[in-house]
């Protein structure tokens, strides 16, 4: 019975890709591009087709939720999408084979941002920009709606701390709950990406990349580092610090903001944390690079949300001017490992987890002090139990061997392991771009061998629905039940 349903629920998924595959479908019939319209319109038309057969054939099945389909859903979700995302790459460069295809699905539904056609996505006009661009944008918010709806409400790497301002924050998991909160997300999803183009409008850039760069400012994708460029202007470099903020803070307090809700101060915790930490890392990297100019203030402020955000693109000229300093490539990994907020689009390890570690240690610290102290940790208000730090040290425990497992494998198939190791670690963190500065000999993602992208594509899936929940596949209890 629940596997009927998760049909009919994939169903639902790729008929909603193909709906919004209508945008850059109608743009390249308009702009001419001939190409991405018959690869564009290939893959609408296939993906419609599965979708549908599945939506109507598995349409009378009866609602259940069990811990199996909450647990199999965002799984089997993430790579039904991906495939349904990275068709029409699929279509417009055949020879290069579906496998590559479904890395740069990934990369796009899981917001990692790298490419497996490096070089060639230009071959396909605006509209394939374009659909990069809004597959990166659905995908930030479909991390968004999963994590509300899924991992805050099990016991997922200590996810489960986060209490949602929103009405439902606390209700059943699953995907009630998930539809609930993209309805109730969506409009300010809108607002904020509409309003981020506008403020990119007011700085000087065009509407063509105005257009891309939101949806790579707000899912924190960093998608296209071709329009680098348009961040030598400090205009754009300070709206996108602005907007960068707001997309890796907690979307549901902005949503209890926006409607004027009364929150306590605690909810607040992720983005101080967020922002104390970045103004650490500046500092940092100013005692390593010292500053001489504003421009160069600028520079590095964006560097360090960029980071943070798991942005990854930065200015040209500042690329090439950090890509060989090691303290730089340290730094800037850091903000990336760590992240942004729960409810963020950021990937990394999430702020909620640094604040749980640097409690637990600082009470350990105490209790050596006064060993017959009895002390908790409280997190917006409420006593940390013990259960909840054992969650978050499976989760880096986790997190640590799937990073390293990715490296070994990367390795044996031949690639050097330095190569390796920044590949797993982009991978794993959703911060694909990064990769150009702390590994600036790397070659680039285009040409790997099948099995690197298998792997990498793995990695990014595990990287978005957490480490907890992938190893929860392999527990014989759940497939008992």
């Amino acid at each position: 019975m629940w596997k009927s349903r998760l049909y009919f629920l994939l169903g639902c998924w790729l008929l909603i890709l193909s709906g919004l595959e209508l945008i850059p479908l109608f743009t390249a019939a308009i702009l001419s591009e001939f190409a991405a319209f018959q690869a564009l319109f290939s893959a609408f038309i296939l993906t419609v087709l599965i979708g549908g057969a599945l939506f109507l054939g598995f349409r009378s099945t009866e609602k259940i939720r069990i811990p199996k389909l909450t647990i199999i859903l965002p799984v089997a979700g993430a790579f039904i999408l991906a495939w349904g995302a990275g068709l029409p790459f699929f279509f417009l460069f055949p020879d290069e084979g579906m496998v590559p295809a479904l890395y740069e699905g990934m990369s796009l539904i899981t917001t990692n941002g790298t490419s497996a056609y490096e070089g060639l996505i230009r071959e396909g006009g605006y509209s394939i920009e374009l659909w990069r661009g809004l597959a990166s944008w659905i995908g930030g918010f479909l991390g968004l709606s999963i994590i509300l709806s899924f991992l805050t409400a099990m016991n997922i790497g200590g996810l489960q701390l986060h209490r949602s301002p929103l009405a439902f924050g606390d209700s059943e998991a699953g995907y009630p709950r998930m539809k609930a909160t993209a309805h109730t997300l969506l409009p300010l999803y809108l607002t904020v990406t509409a309003c981020c183009m506008f403020f990119l409008l007011l700085s000087g850039v065009t509407f063509a990349d105005a257009v891309l760069l939101a949806f790579g400012i707000i899912s924190t994708s960093g998608f296209s580092p071709e329009l680098s460029y348009n961040f030598n202007n400090i205009g754009t470099q300070i709206f996108t610090i602005i907007f960068l903020i707001v997309s890796i803070s907690n979307w549901d307090v902005q949503y209890a903001f926006w409607r004027r809700k009364k929150l306590d101060h605690s909810m607040h915790s992720e983005l101080r944390t967020s922002l104390l930490m970045s103004g650490m890392l500046l500092l940092l990297l100013i005692y390593v690079m010292p500053v001489e100019t504003f421009r160069t203030f600028i520079d590095h402020a964006f560097a360090v949300i960029s980071s943070v955000a798991t942005f990854g693109l930065y200015p040209e000229a500042y690329t090439k001017t950090v890509s060989n300093s090691v303290d730089v490539s340290i730094i800037l990994l850091v903000g990336a490992g760590i992240g942004g907020a729960v409810v963020g689009t950021s990937g990394g390890l999430k702020q909620l987890r640094a604040i749980v570690v640097f409690f637990a240690g600082k009470a350990e610290v105490e209790r050596l002090a006064h060993p017959h102290s009895v002390k908790g940790i409280i997190y917006q208000k409420d006593d940390v139990q013990r259960s909840d730090i054992e969650a978050v040290w499976l989760f880096l425990g986790g997190f640590v061997f799937i990073l390293a497992m990715g490296t070994i494998l990367l390795g044996i198939l031949g690639i050097h392991f330095q190569d390796a190791l920044s590949m797993s670690f982009s991978a794993l963190t959703l911060s694909g771009p990064i990769i150009d500065i702390v590994d600036p000999d790397f070659g680039g993602f285009t040409g790997l061998q099948d099995a690197d992208y298998f792997i990498l594509t793995f990695l990014m899936m595990i990287g978005r629905i957490e480490v907890s929940l992938f190893f929860a596949l392999f527990s014989k209890a759940l497939w008992r039940g």
